[in-house]
């Protein structure tokens, strides 16, 4: 799963596809999201298939931190469901 948005990055950069790398939980204190944000989907595509060939890849990938409210019970669809209700993802399909 992903999330469709064009989002423009200060150094001009436009990305549209972003996932979820991890969730990271800080018992009883937060839980950190870590987002991915590609050019295009086909260049997420690029980088699953050099990871698994040992090929050379050329995509950028823009990292994003989100920090929330601790919930142990938490799913990854949750999380996608809640990052659409951040200003960076608000309006964001699903992909």
């Amino acid at each position: 799963m992903a999330l469709k948005k064009n989002i423009v990055l200060d150094n001009g950069v436009v990305t549209n596809y972003h996932r979820i790398v991890s969730i990271n939980k800080v018992t009883n204190n937060s839980n950190i999201i870590e987002v991915a944000s590609y050019t295009s989907e086909e260049k997420r595509q690029e980088e699953k298939n050099a990871i698994a060939d040992g090929t050379a890849m050329n995509v950028f990938v823009d990292t994003t931190y989100i920090s929330k409210e601790y919930s142990e019970n938490e799913t990854i669809q949750d999380v996608y469901d809640y990052l659409k209700t951040t200003d960076k993802f608000k309006d964001a399909e699903d992909a």
